[in-house]
């Protein structure tokens, strides 16, 4: 939040993960100012590593290592039980809209994240279906971690920040290849890899659920 009030920013979550050593890093896209000047000011946080992974004159993607993570509210959300579904703040402000799965108390999501962070209003609370994934979300952002290199993973990142996946596409691949600095090969390489591992985490987890039901099918039958 204090990066965005000085630089005058507007920074939207893009992605979490969670590292083996209780830090994390957390990806931001960030616009409407050089995205230069916000990685200087976030790299003055001594509690920061900032890394710009794309960039153009007024939008950015930065990864930023967060060690801090008893401060960073967008962890202790995650921490408490809860899933960011959209992140953003501008001129000091934080907005997030979040899921609290039906196997966790919304109650006490809630309150344990307001105690964490006094200063933060509850705006609305909804309730909705919710369909149960194959993977929740710090067990997919867990196996991406150990899955992806970072190499792959930002080449992911850039490509789906960027547009490359939308129709028609917003940005080409050369294009985001520029913004990483990478060549074009090579990030189709990294990004070409990084798809293959993600799709093996899905399509692997739906063949062991498969797998799973067909044998409790038959322990009944049985």
């Amino acid at each position: 939040m204090a990066v965005s009030q000085r630089t005058g920013c507007r920074a939207s979550l893009q992605q979490i993960l969670p590292r083996s050593d209780g830090t994390y890093t957390v990806f931001y896209r960030v616009s409407d100012v050089d995205p230069v000047r916000v990685l200087d000011v976030a790299n003055e946080d001594d509690r920061l590593e900032a890394r710009l992974i794309g960039a153009s004159e007024k939008e950015g993607i930065l990864e930023v290592d967060v060690s801090n993570v008893e401060e960073f509210f967008v962890v202790t959300l995650t921490d408490a039980g809860a899933i960011p579904k959209h992140m953003w703040s501008a001129n000091g402000v934080a907005h997030i809209v979040a899921d609290i799965p039906p196997n966790r108390s919304a109650s006490d999501v809630i309150d344990r994240f307001s105690s964490d962070h006094p200063a933060v209003e509850i705006v609305a609370r909804r309730q909705k279906e919710y369909t149960t994934p194959l993977f929740s979300h710090r067990e997919l952002q867990m196996a991406m971690n150990k899955t992806l290199t970072t190499r792959q993973h930002e080449a992911l990142l850039a490509a789906y920040a960027g547009g490359y996946f939308d129709w028609p596409r917003k940005k080409s691949g050369e294009e985001v290849a520029a913004e990483l600095g990478v060549s074009s090969p090579t990030f189709f390489q990294h990004l070409r890899r990084a798809e293959q591992k993600v799709l093996s985490l899905l399509f692997t987890e739906q063949r062991t659920g498969a797998n799973r039901a067909e044998t409790n099918e038959d322990a009944i039958s049985g």
